[in-house]
C-alpha cells in the first residue's frame, strides 16, 4: 500500500444523511466508497479511500452534507494506515468496519 494512501470514516444517524454523505464524499474528491455497514440502531457508516489530500477533502465535505441532512456522529482521518488495518476493508465480512474502527482503537475481536 502507498504510504499516501488514507482511510477515512464518517459515522451518522439515518439513510438519509448517509446518503448525503456518500454522495458529496464522492463528487468532491477523488475517493473510492469501501464500505458502507450498520453499526448500530440508526447507526451507520461510511469508509472511503484515497490520497490524504483526497480523503481529508472528501470526509469534510461529507460531514457538511451529513450536517445539513441529519446528525454527525463522529469522523476520522487515518493516514498511512497498516496494511493490516487497511485489509480489513477488503475483508467479505459483514462486520468489517466495525473490525476496521476496533482495530485502530486498539480494542480486542471488534468490541464496541
Amino acid at each position: 500500500m502507498s504510504s499516501d494512501i488514507a482511510i477515512g470514516i464518517v459515522e451518522t444517524r439515518g439513510l438519509v444523511a448517509l446518503s448525503a454523505g456518500i454522495e458529496a464524499m464522492i463528487k468532491t474528491a477523488d475517493v473510492r466508497c469501501v464500505a458502507v455497514e450498520r453499526v448500530t440502531s440508526g447507526y451507520l457508516a461510511v469508509a472511503v479511500r484515497g490520497t490524504l489530500a483526497a480523503v481529508r477533502q472528501a470526509v469534510s465535505a461529507g460531514e457538511a452534507a451529513i450536517r445539513a441532512h441529519g446528525e454527525l456522529r463522529s469522523s476520522q482521518v487515518y493516514p498511512k494506515p497498516h496494511p493490516t488495518t487497511a485489509a480489513l476493508l477488503d475483508a467479505p465480512e459483514p462486520a468489517r468496519i466495525r473490525e476496521v474502527i476496533a482495530g485502530l482503537r486498539g480494542e480486542p475481536d471488534g468490541a464496541r
